[in-house]
């Protein structure tokens, strides 16, 4: 498959040949439900926590006497049938995360990737160039490539803190490097801006 290199005007510049082989993946919406809930999970952050009979405070001796005062037993307030006291199970905020056979997370990527391409939701640019670090400078090259009102993730291929500052205050724009790329990137985002240089990177490792 053939998909045209362009310039920030739109206008072709050359073409890049994308081997076919790419575009014959089987479906794999399963693999595709679970890479989501991998993501999702991951992500999540807990902050629920309790305190266990060990972590609250007090109750370092018997509150009472063991026998004869008419009340029944207990060696610490800390027990958790006491008000205040430790909780049995309760959620405690230890981050779980994980981990996806990186062999599927491979395909997924090849199918999400190679599906984006056939849907004309994929645009390679020769450069990105920002020449001052203002959100005005990326506002003009989304106008020029119709993307402003679109949900949309440049992929480059090195980092550059000029682009990143004129892309920070955009609502709809995320700015990635092309080894940080996951599936499920292309799940959250409708277009793809691409550098000739960092979709040459994905190439290489969907192969």
């Amino acid at each position: 498959m053939i998909i045209d290199i362009i310039n920030k005007e739109k206008q072709k510049i050359e073409e890049l040949e994308i081997n076919d082989k790419i575009f014959e993946n089987k479906n794999k919406d399963d693999l595709i439900h679970n890479i989501i809930l991998v993501y999702q999970n991951n992500k999540h952050i807990n902050s629920a926590n309790t305190l266990t009979r060990d972590e609250v405070a007090g109750g370092g001796r018997k509150p009472w006497r063991q026998k004869h005062t008419g009340r029944a037993r207990h060696g610490s307030i800390r027990s958790p049938i006491w008000k205040g006291g430790g909780v049995v199970f309760g959620p405690r905020a230890v981050k779980k995360r994980i981990s996806f056979n990186k062999n599927d997370s491979k395909n997924v990527l090849k199918e999400l990737f190679a599906k984006k391409i056939k849907d004309n939701n994929i645009l390679v640019l020769d450069k990105i160039e920002i020449s001052q670090p203002k959100t005005k400078e990326m506002v003009n090259v989304l106008k020029k490539l119709e993307l402003l009102d679109k949900k949309v993730l440049f992929v480059i291929d090195k980092k550059d803190n000029k682009i990143y500052k004129a892309g920070n205050n955009i609502k709809n724009l995320k700015i990635l490097l092309a080894k940080d790329l996951n599936a499920y990137e292309f799940l959250i985002n409708d277009k793809f801006v691409f550098t000739k240089e960092a979709i040459q990177e994905i190439i290489r490792r969907i192969n």
